[in-house]
């Protein structure tokens, strides 16, 4: 591939090259783009539920011995909000979603790529980029963030359960402490986190599909870079989104 088609791969779905052409009342774009959505939210939501759940309860009972030594129990909830809301929630949720979504990319475009599929849709005068990459890349950026809020108040809920099975902390006190921790920007910021983990689940999956050669093998061998490179990738990102977001906000 040249070095033009890979510079599209990245540039195009950002300057919205896609393919807007209209069928029916509706774009390509968002015919392609909804179930995209379908697949990263709703068939998503299972594994990205457990997973909150059991981080939420996790964090209870790693923190609240501790605190119990030192009289703060009544501390738990607002651990586990901020935790979930500021960290845990967003980076988790995109843990969930490379394994899940962002290999599912890189296995499909690659074998559309062995396959001729793309060559096909370039010799058609159709943006294989705008055509396949950006509305992948907008399901992304739509749903990480959705199931992120989501996966706050799972997180929060598996909390709430250990704490109030085995520290015997009340709905209400749960909920207040909940509350009185977290502060708006607090949200917005978890939200903006899971925005840019979305553009990276969409993106970098895409690149290592487009770029597969060699056959099968190559399409098993681009699909573990691509997971670990976008593993490697959202940890990095979310490690500058901390710094930023602590010393300057």
């Amino acid at each position: 591939m040249t070095r033009t088609a890979l510079w599209w791969v990245f540039v195009a779905p950002l300057l919205v090259r896609a393919d807007t052409r209209s069928q029916g009342g509706r774009s390509s774009l968002y015919r392609h783009a909804v179930p995209l959505m379908e697949a990263i939210g709703l068939k998503s939501f299972g594994i990205v539920f457990l997973v909150a759940l059991l981080i939420g309860a996790i964090l209870v009972l790693q923190t609240a011995d501790v605190l119990r030594q030192f009289n703060q129990v009544d501390k738990v909830p607002a651990l586990v909000a901020l935790s979930m809301t500021k960290e845990l929630g967003p980076l988790m949720t995109a843990i969930v979603l490379t394994a899940r979504v962002g290999a599912a990319y890189t296995a499909g475009l690659g074998t559309m790529r062995i396959a001729d599929e793309i060559l096909a849709l370039e010799t058609m005068a159709i943006n294989p980029v705008g055509f396949l990459v950006a509305p992948r890349l907008l399901a992304a950026l739509v749903m990480t963030p959705c199931l992120v809020v989501w996966a706050d108040i799972i997180g929060m809920g598996g909390g709430f359960v250990v704490a109030y099975t085995t520290y015997d902390i009340g709905w209400q006190a749960y909920l207040s402490s909940s509350l009185e921790m977290i502060q708006m920007r607090d949200v917005i910021a978890g939200i903006l986190k899971a925005a840019v983990f979305g553009a990276i689940i969409g993106l970098i999956p895409c690149y290592f599909g487009f770029i597969v050669r060699g056959g099968p093998e190559g399409v098993g061998r681009n699909t573990m870079v691509s997971v670990v490179t976008t593993l490697v990738t959202v940890i990095f990102a979310n490690f500058v989104f901390t710094g930023i977001l602590t010393l300057y906000f």
